[in-house]
């Protein structure tokens, strides 16, 4: 409907307001060519910012999106890693199409009760008497440091490092890998294998850089050192194990990367990658401070039944619900639906009394308790939902199958609203 507030339509739709997505599309550019310090842009806002500082001019009017990116990453704790020209190229071309010796599949499956054994077979025929090398890493919460932790079980040997709080996991792991090579190479420790628990990490080694969307840096000094360790004869595999499967090595070093990510040797580097995620986190965070702002002035109804912005809209996951009963339900979870009770609200209606008379002409009215229905929605809710139950709550189950049961009522009884 016209009347229905703005804000609760685009909680509604997952649709941030305009201004914040233009500072999010301009974030997520500036932040991925930002890895490129010679890359024109950034010197030319960094002269804007500078004029922006000595004179006036947006004094009264809200500053470029581009330079609010730059005063984002001005502002990171951490340096952010950067090189002349695409990563790509300050690695050797054979390095590049260098293809190490990775296991993804050795047979052993997740949550399985006999894993180390299993496990301790499949080195005794693959690896017998190679130096075995565990890697980990481990992040807490969001605001948390990375930690990263290398355990070489042989020598009893720790290699623990912390990585910013801006850091992913991914990141986390591919520096326990990386570490733990060049351990490997300085140490010069023929026949050793890497067992980790990042699969994506492994396929991501494998993967053609070429063809690869970020050319991850981290991934690229893996691929080299590899190939270095090659060339001077030093054997090293890597190998994917569960995680959290009882494997003595593994957990070992996942309990190492818990403490690494307090008391680990500091790696302050910020890569691309992970500031490209700052940009969704960074939207996320002023859309709800928005919402929570605006929800007391207009979308008081909306905001009791939608407390947070959800991830998607809820009609996505139910893409099998007509558009007429999704629009309907939409309607009523906003609370502008041509109901008896809003429409006289809206001088629409002289009276806010429903069709049969009885009553108001609520939502709850019309699908609980109208004589005019063929059998109430009582009837139809399981008996897991409780009772006594009004509409609105209902309204709040749009993430559970009981959608397709409020969209079978809705047809059923030919609920206009």
């Amino acid at each position: 409907m016209k009347s229905s507030p703005i804000n609760a339509l685009q909680v509604e739709c997952v649709d941030p307001p305009l201004y914040l997505r233009r500072q999010y599309l301009s974030d997520r550019f500036f932040f991925k060519i930002y890895q490129l310090s010679s890359h024109p842009l950034i010197s030319k806002l960094h002269l804007l910012l500078e004029y922006i500082s000595t004179k006036h001019y947006w004094t009264h009017k809200e500053s470029p999106c581009l330079s609010n990116s730059l005063v984002t990453l001005l502002h990171l704790p951490h340096p952010v890693s950067q090189c002349k020209s695409c990563p790509i190229f300050d690695i050797p071309y054979d390095a590049i199409i260098f293809q190490p010796n990775i296991h993804l599949d050795l047979g052993i499956e997740k949550d399985c009760p006999i894993a180390n054994s299993k496990l301790s077979r499949v080195i005794d025929n693959l690896w017998k008497g190679w130096l075995i090398i565990y890697t980990d890493a481990s992040k807490k919460s969001g605001e948390s440091c990375t930690g990263a932790a290398v355990w070489i079980p042989r020598y009893k040997i720790i290699l623990n490092f912390k990585c910013p709080s801006i850091s992913s996991t991914f990141t986390g792991e591919a520096t326990a890998i990386y570490e733990a090579l060049i351990y490997i190479e300085a140490h010069n420790l023929n026949k050793s294998v890497i067992l980790t628990d990042s699969k994506s990490c492994l396929l991501a080694i494998l993967s053609n850089q070429f063809q690869s969307k970020y050319k991850l840096p981290l991934i690229l000094k893996i691929k080299h050192t590899l190939y270095r360790c090659h060339l001077k004869g030093i054997q090293v595999s890597l190998a994917w194990i569960p995680g959290h499967s009882g494997i003595k090595g593994n957990e070992t070093a996942d309990l190492m990367a818990k403490n690494a990510s307090r008391n680990g040797l500091p790696c302050n580097l910020i890569y691309s990658s992970d500031i490209v995620l700052l940009a969704k986190k960074k939207l996320s965070n002023n859309w709800n401070t928005l919402w929570k702002a605006t929800q007391n002035i207009k979308g008081k109804h909306y905001a009791a039944i939608q407390c947070a912005i959800p991830p998607k809209p809820w009609f996505f996951k139910f893409n099998k619900a007509n558009k007429q009963s999704t629009s309907t339900i939409c309607r009523l979870r906003i609370g502008h639906a041509c109901t008896p009770v809003h429409l006289a609200k809206l001088r629409i209606r002289d009276s806010s009394l429903f069709e049969c008379g009885l009553d108001e002409g609520t939502s709850d009215h019309s699908f609980f308790n109208c004589p005019k229905l063929s059998c109430s929605l009582y009837d139809h809710l399981p008996p897991d939902i409780p009772r006594p139950i009004n509409f609105d709550s209902l309204l709040t189950y749009t993430n559970t199958p009981y959608v397709y049961i409020l969209c079978d009522f809705i047809n059923t009884n030919s609920i206009k609203v």
